[in-house]
This record gives C-alpha cells, sequence and structure tokens, in this order.
C-alpha cells in the first residue's frame, strides 16, 4: 500500500510517578504513562523536552536525556541536576502531577546491532543518556562488549553508581570503572575506580591499546567533551567511530544532529495536513524550548556537530513539496535486506578491557 511518509514530533502527557534524590546534587524524575496515551517511542541515547503546570504555575521547557529503557512501555524517567528554579519545581512536583513529553530528539544513540564493541565516556551529569544504553543492554540480554568510564569529583555523589555495579555483577561484558578526581575513594570496589581523571593512560588500559575495533560515546560538559575528542583524534580513532554529545544543563546544548527527528512516523492522507502540522509543530517547538547557542568544531573538539533546531525544523517546513508525492512503501524483502551482511556475519573479536589502577597518576585534564 503506498501513502505519505512524513515524520513527526510527539507530545505526550504522563503522570508523575516520584520525583526524588539519587544523589546529594541529582533528581530522578519517574513519569507514568496515562492509560489514554500510547507510550513515547525513542532510542538509547536521546533526549526529550518536558515542560509542567504545579499549582497553578506553568514552567519553562528544558530538555533532558532520557534514562528509562526505551523497552519500559509504561515508565519514561529523567535525571538530572538540581540547580536554579526549574529543576527545584521539578523535585517539588508531587505524584499525580501531569507533566508535558515532546520528543523525541537528538542522534546520540547506540546502535545494538552495529556497535558490537563499544566505550563510553561519560562526565558528571552527561552520565544520563549511557543509563538508557546500559538498562536497553541488560533488557535484551544483549552480547555487546562496553566499558563505561565514568568521570566524577566525588566518590559521594554519584548517581546510579549501585545500579551499574549491580549490571556488571549480572552481565560481565558490561563493565563500568569510576574515575574520581577528589579522593578518598574507599567506598567504592578497588578494582573498578580510579583517582584521577580519564586520562590516555586509563585509555590504553581498557582498551589493551587497541583502538580498532571499538565505537567510542562521549558525552559531558563542554571542557570534558574538548578533552575526550583530542584524547581519542591522537588515536588515530576515524570521526564515523565517535559520536559525542555537548551537554550543559544551564542552558540544554545538545550537539548532536536530529539524525531521527523526530523517531516517529505517521501516514497522512493528504499533503495539507502535513504543512499544517509542520508549521503547528515549528510554531510551538520554536515558542516553549529554550534558545540553543550553536558550537563550531575547534581544533580540540573536533568531532562536535551544531545543531541549530531553528534552521532544521526551517528545512524540512521549506523542503515539502507544493503538490502531493506518494512514497512507495518498501516491500518485505526490501526491508529485510537493509543491512549489511558483511557486519551480521563476522563475529565480534575479543574484548578484555583491564581494570588495574594504573601504575602513574593519571595526569589532569584541561
Amino acid at each position: 500500500m503506498n501513502g505519505f511518509h512524513v515524520k513527526l514530533m510527539v507530545m505526550l502527557t504522563y503522570l508523575v510517578q516520584e520525583s526524588k534524590k539519587i544523589s546529594p546534587s541529582t533528581l530522578l524524575l519517574t513519569l507514568k504513562r496515562d492509560e489514554a496515551e500510547r507510550p513515547l517511542s525513542f532510542q538509547p541515547g536521546q533526549y526529550a523536552a518536558i515542560n509542567f503546570e504545579h499549582r497553578g504555575r506553568k514552567s519553562p521547557t528544558r530538555c533532558f536525556s532520557i534514562v528509562s529503557a526505551p523497552t519500559d512501555q509504561d515508565v519514561l524517567q529523567f535525571s538530572m541536576r538540581v540547580r536554579g528554579k526549574f529543576t527545584t519545581a521539578v523535585s517539588n512536583l508531587e505524584a499525580g502531577d501531569l507533566v508535558n513529553v515532546s520528543g523525541p530528539f537528538g542522534g546520540f544513540v547506540f546502535d545494538l546491532a552495529r556497535d558490537k564493541e563499544a566505550v563510553f565516556l561519560a562526565g558528571g551529569i552527561g552520565i544520563t543518556p549511557f543509563i538508557s544504553m546500559m538498562r536497553h543492554l541488560v533488557r535484551l540480554r544483549a552480547d555487546n562488549n562496553v566499558v563505561l568510564l565514568y568521570s566524577a569529583q566525588s566518590q559521594d555523589d554519584i548517581p546510579f553508581a549501585d545500579e551499574l555495579m549491580s549490571i556488571q555483577k549480572t552481565h560481565p561484558n558490561l563493565k563500568t570503572l569510576f574515575v574520581i578526581g577528589k579522593p578518598p575513594v574507599d567506598k567504592l570496589p578497588p578494582a573498578h575506580v580510579i583517582e584521577g581523571n580519564i586520562s590516555e593512560d586509563v585509555l590504553n588500559k581498557v582498551t589493551g591499546g587497541d583502538y580498532s575495533r571499538q565505537k567510542f560515546f562521549a558525552c559531558g560538559p563542554p571542557g570534558f567533551m574538548g578533552a575526550m575528542s583530542a584524547m581519542i583524534l591522537k588515536k588515530g580513532v576515524p570521526r564515523n567511530r565517535m559520536l559525542t554529545e555537548a551537554f550543559t544543563q544551564s542552558s540544554p546544548k545538545q550537539t548532536s544532529i536530529l539524525r531521527s527527528w523526530p523517531a516517529n512516523v505517521y501516514a497522512l492522507s493528504t499533503i495539507g495536513v502535513i504543512l499544517g502540522s509542520f508549521v503547528v509543530m515549528e510554531s510551538d517547538l520554536l515558542r516553549s524550548l529554550p534558545p540553543v547557542t550553536t558550537t563550531a568544531p575547534t581544533k580540540n573538539a573536533p568531532f562536535l556537530v551544531t545543531n541549530a533546531r531553528k534552521e532544521q525544523l526551517d528545512q524540512l517546513v521549506n523542503g515539502i513539496p507544493i503538490t502531493p508525492s506518494v512514497v512507495p512503501t518498501p516491500s518485505s524483502s526490501q526491508i529485510a535486506g537493509s543491512g549489511s551482511s558483511s557486519t551480521a556475519n563476522t563475529p565480534p573479536p575479543t574484548f578484555a578491557p583491564v581494570f588495574a589502577p594504573p601504575t602513574t597518576t593519571p595526569s589532569k585534564l584541561p
């Protein structure tokens, strides 16, 4: 059957189930799907925009990474540092309050079939998209080999630490190494902690000095991203094997291109409905979302990609034809043949990262 195929942003309403602190500075917001709404369809690593009304006051809209797994159909979770008016208001939400969720957005996505070996580099609250990825791997009992390097300032403020250690016990192929900036580190398992910062020495230990196979994912503040990008580039890793997303909560900046923007597909019957949907969507999104500051690639951050939402929305709207055009629906044989046969038939190489602490103290990152 032929028809019009167009990607649309989803705006759904969820109910607050719980809003609680999971570390001294980090909040976990758990939302429950309204029975009248369908679940948000997203990929592990994507983010969404949320707003709400609490005690008669409407909030602005802010973007946060989704920490729940895509397979959790009835629950949606976000985690954030409690800083400023918005996150403080989120911490005061009560069970049953309504939260509007728009999205999903972002191309910072883990592909289970393609990314058989991966190194995750998380800086501070940049851990959030990786939690979704790790949970997704656990739910599907995937055999992907993943090492998470989790950089934090203090051992007393590490959200999801217990969950990550539990995951490693039941899934040895999903490893976590905590890199703590300030001692002490006595509360963490000795075999899974290093003092200092993520350095070349640390990277060499988890990769065994071989950078030819792994996909590298990095998320954190701009300074962290610049340091990670420079180190990975120095190791000769091609750009198509590193994906980065710079995140700063005070003014949300997501730097991955919205490759799958948005992730959900609808079939619409007339071009007028298509145009109307895009125009309304563009107006609502640009009015509600906070301004995004674009970041150009630099020598120290060669992988950062500009995410100019307004320009992309304008391009989508202007690119719609004046007259309807029918896009054929691919046949089942075409869909089945869309994957890479060489990737599917080649067994993943052995990945055995070393977790022993380095013999020298890692140097501080810029």
